[in-house]
């Protein structure tokens, strides 16, 4: 049984256009480590880059070692503990009834939208021939099913998407939690910021039912080089028994955890339609993040209800300090060049109909 969460804080949508330049280059391995842990850092942060304004993108490379290398984090690392008081918005009262999407109309795929697209902003849609897409690395062999969908069978899927600028580390020019606060980007003025991210899913078998599906973006490439700081991310995660929850991660490898939610049926053996929106936003005039989970029971394309509403108004955890920043609960309020599908401890799964859309922040 779905149940639904709101914040009662959204308002009217300012619509930005989005610079769109260059194509994509491939990116490396994502993270291997369990959500809800942390890793010790080995040394100091990286010491701040100057600001856009006196730097050109490009004149510094901070340790980025090329795309390919693959995740080296420790399994078992030390544990976050929770901060002592809830996040500033916590999920709505399951009684609610449920939200429904506004007249936003359907993508390219007739999968209805909840918040509509920008103008000419960002966007992706998984292609007809998948592997043949430069802004598309699945990082595994996808077999393409007779209805269409495509089959995976990896029991450590990470499928990463590029903007049209595609991954350049070599233009990231810091990692500097202020600066990127500051700037509103890691890489370029059109990272993955603003989104509203959409995959239809089957899990056909499973090695532990515990384990999720997640949509994530807001950094890039999630491994130990550069300190973990290019791994930031939110993550909205769809577990295999049916629970949800959102994951702030604040470097690779750092989380911090929402609160469980049971909002369906396990998953094992239907397809449903599942959705992570993440957008900027105000909280008494200071920069915060709004995050939303959606999920479509039937895959019917068209019946979405909210099934998780959060609001991460810089008193959610976080240990931003690790990366330069002078407040470690920081919200993660700039763009990555990945957003990235990732599932773990799956034998099986066919999937159809991604996409990542642009979408304007809420004010």
């Amino acid at each position: 049984m779905t149940r639904n969460r709101f914040l009662s804080s959204t308002c009217g949508a300012l619509f930005a256009l989005a610079a769109i330049t260059g194509c994509g280059n491939e990116a490396g391995n994502e993270d291997s480590n369990t959500p809800g842990q942390t890793e010790t850092p080995g040394q100091s942060p990286q010491v701040p880059a100057p600001s856009p304004s006196e730097q050109t993108p490009g004149q510094q490379t901070p340790g980025t070692p090329a795309p390919g290398d693959s995740d080296t984090s420790p399994d078992e690392p030390v544990t976050t503990l929770p901060p002592d008081e809830e996040p500033s918005t916590n999920p709505g009262d399951p009684s609610t009834e449920p939200e429904q999407p506004g007249e936003s109309g359907a993508d390219k795929f007739g999968v209805t939208m909840i918040h509509p697209s920008v103008s000419g902003g960002e966007q992706w849609f998984l292609a007809d021939d998948a592997m043949s897409d430069s802004r598309f690395d699945p990082q595994d062999d996808l077999t393409r099913n007779s209805d269409g969908s495509w089959n995976l069978k990896s029991d450590k899927v990470r499928m990463n998407v590029f903007t049209s600028s595609g991954y350049k580390p070599n233009e990231i020019a810091t990692y500097d939690r202020d600066v990127l606060t500051s700037r509103g980007y890691m890489q370029s003025p059109n990272d993955w910021k603003n989104i509203e991210m959409t995959g239809f899913v089957k899990l056909n078998s499973a090695s532990d039912e515990s384990d999720n599906f997640d949509m994530y973006a807001r950094g890039g490439k999630h491994n130990d080089d550069n300190e973990g700081c290019e791994g930031s991310s939110y993550k909205g995660a769809l577990h295999f028994d049916g629970r949800a929850r959102f994951q702030k991660e604040s470097w690779h490898v750092s989380y911090e955890q929402a609160p469980y939610e049971q909002v369906t049926e396990p998953l094992t053996g239907r397809w449903v339609g599942f959705k992570t929106v993440m957008r900027n936003t105000q909280v008494n005039g200071k920069e915060a993040v709004h995050l939303e989970m959606y999920l479509n029971e039937n895959a019917d394309k068209v019946s979405w209800e909210k099934i998780y509403d959060f609001v991460d108004a810089g008193d959610w955890g976080g240990d931003a300090e690790h990366c330069g920043g002078a407040d470690g609960a920081v919200p993660l309020s700039w763009g990555g060049p990945i957003a990235t599908f990732r599932w773990d401890s799956t034998d099986d799964v066919d999937f159809k109909w991604l996409s990542v859309r642009e979408i304007a922040p809420e004010q």
